[in-house]
Order: C-alpha cells, then sequence, then structure tokens
C-alpha cells in the first residue's frame, strides 16, 4: 500500500519539478525578448512525461469504467507534446521570442503547477483520513 503512495507521490513531486523547470525556461524567454540573437526555447513536455513514467514506473492510460466516459482516440490523450518554437517572425535583432506565445504559455503552465499541488494536497488528505479510520 505505501509503495503505492510513494510511486504516485514521487510521480507528482517530479511533475511538479517539470512544471517549474519549463516556468524557469518560459522566464527566460519573457526576460530576454529585447535581448539581440536570443533564441526562445523550450521543452518537449511528451518526451519529459514520458522519462518521468519510465522512472516512476506507473502505467497511465485510460480505462473507460462506465458508459459515460468519452473514448479516447489515442491512449495517453492528456499529454500534451510542446513542439520547438518555430517563430514566422524573427526581429530584426535576430531574437525569435514571441511575446504573445510566452505570455500564454506561462499562465497556462502556472495554472497547471497549480492544478498539480491541489491534487497532491488532496491525495495527502485522503490518505490521511484513511489512516486516521
Amino acid at each position: 500500500m505505501f509503495d503505492k503512495i510513494n510511486k504516485t507521490l514521487d510521480f507528482n513531486q517530479n511533475l511538479l519539478n517539470l512544471y517549474a523547470k519549463r516556468q524557469e525556461i518560459l522566464s527566460s524567454n519573457i526576460a530576454n525578448a529585447d535581448t539581440p540573437n536570443y533564441k526562445a526555447m523550450d521543452i518537449n513536455f511528451k518526451d519529459e512525461m514520458d522519462k518521468i513514467t519510465k522512472k516512476s514506473n506507473l502505467d497511465i492510460t485510460l480505462t473507460k469504467t462506465s458508459s459515460h466516459h468519452l473514448n479516447p482516440r489515442k491512449k495517453n490523450f492528456f499529454i500534451f507534446e510542446v513542439k520547438p518554437i518555430t517563430s514566422k517572425e524573427i526581429q530584426s535583432n535576430g531574437n525569435t521570442v514571441d511575446m504573445n506565445r510566452e505570455r500564454i504559455e506561462f499562465i497556462k503552465n502556472t495554472l497547471k503547477y497549480e492544478e498539480n499541488l491541489v491534487f497532491i494536497k488532496n491525495e495527502i488528505k485522503n490518505i490521511m483520513n484513511v489512516l486516521k479510520g
């Protein structure tokens, strides 16, 4: 039982670390929006999630347990892929930061980080309730 709890919490800790790292990268892009020849960076979220999943030995698959559930088109559809940043317009100074994209991704990443914190909090709360009996 505790092994499963540890795996779940470890997985979520690794996920928080991934969101935090992405936040650093996005912050760096925003901070360097006017730096000549700065190339905007990002991570491939799906690849990083695959590494975390393999590291945690978790099998994250979808199982339809109710007729009301949607049929997933593919396995693990909730894992999204962040593609390398390709900017249509490169600034005259060679900078590739698209501030609109960076702001949107920054906000989305922040919300996902907060969502994961709430999930962990609820998991711990549930574990405590079970242990209290």
